[in-house]
């Protein structure tokens, strides 16, 4: 399991890191219009009082993977403390999340149980838009994403990140240095859009490539750690058989010698 963890961590490393340029692209287009100095607007910029609050938790579908979930659902149960029972809803992606927050009292509003660590963009796209027209149609007036951030092999953690509203005027990405004259074709409003929901989903869709890519770590190291005490707890067995059969030994031929000597007497 240690060796079939740590293929499936090089494989979702690589798509995560194949996935990030496409969404730093959407960012610098998004970037480059709101520095164009046209008048932009969208509701997705749109601030709101936070009424209804939406927590995207992002967790695994199988165990063996150490504390991964323990820490991201402790990670977020801190924040859910922030809010009152009847201001929040769950959206659960992942079976260990399902299986924890269904016996408690927040209410879940939608469940994504089928993923199983495969980053299939037309599924989470489908998530994606379940989120914008809740946001959209004013069910949710914010939506946060808690997942674990993959740092390296040896270094997860649990992150948030608030995927609407933007904020009006927010800086998405990092502004042009050089000077240069703008031409929106066909409108400002048109390509905000077209580029908002794509922002959303890639951001969404990096995001959960980001925690398969530590759950996958954070599997071949529980399947290491398990498999380094197997060899000691095997190690530590065989030396206390060793004892015990010299120990045996040692009696049957002491119980020889006296019978021999008893003879002789």
């Amino acid at each position: 399991m240690q060796m079939v963890s740590a293929s499936r961590l090089k494989k979702s490393q690589a798509k995560f890191l194949q996935s990030k340029p496409y969404l730093e692209g959407v960012q610098e287009i998004l970037s480059h219009l709101q520095n164009s100095g046209a008048e932009l607007s969208h509701p997705f910029f749109l601030p709101r009082e936070e009424r209804k609050t939406a927590l995207v938790i992002v967790t695994s579908d199988r165990g063996l993977c150490g504390a991964y979930n323990t820490n991201i659902i402790a990670f977020a149960e801190r924040l859910l403390e922030q809010y009152p029972d009847n201001n929040v809803e769950l959206i659960l992606i992942g079976k260990k999340g399902d299986d924890y927050f269904k016996k408690r009292k927040w209410p879940i509003f939608l469940r994504y149980l089928d993923l199983a660590g495969k980053t299939d963009f037309l599924r989470i796209s489908q998530i994606t838009d379940r989120l914008t027209e809740g946001y959209l149609s004013g069910r949710l007036d914010a939506v946060h994403l808690i997942y674990t951030a993959y740092r390296s092999a040896l270094s997860i953690k649990p992150a948030s990140s608030k995927i609407l509203p933007l904020g009006k005027g927010e800086q998405i990405g990092s502004p042009r240095q050089e000077e240069m004259k703008t031409y929106l074709e066909p409108s400002g409003e048109a390509i905000l859009n077209s580029l908002l929901p794509t922002y959303i989903a890639s951001k969404i869709y990096v995001s959960l490539m980001e925690a398969f890519t530590a759950e996958n770590s954070a599997r071949m190291i529980a399947m290491k750690s398990a498999t380094d005490n197997a060899k000691e707890m095997i190690r530590n067995l065989t030396l206390l058989r060793n004892k015990a059969r010299q120990a045996a030994i040692t009696k049957e031929l002491l119980e020889i010698v006296t019978a021999g000597e008893a003879l002789k007497g």
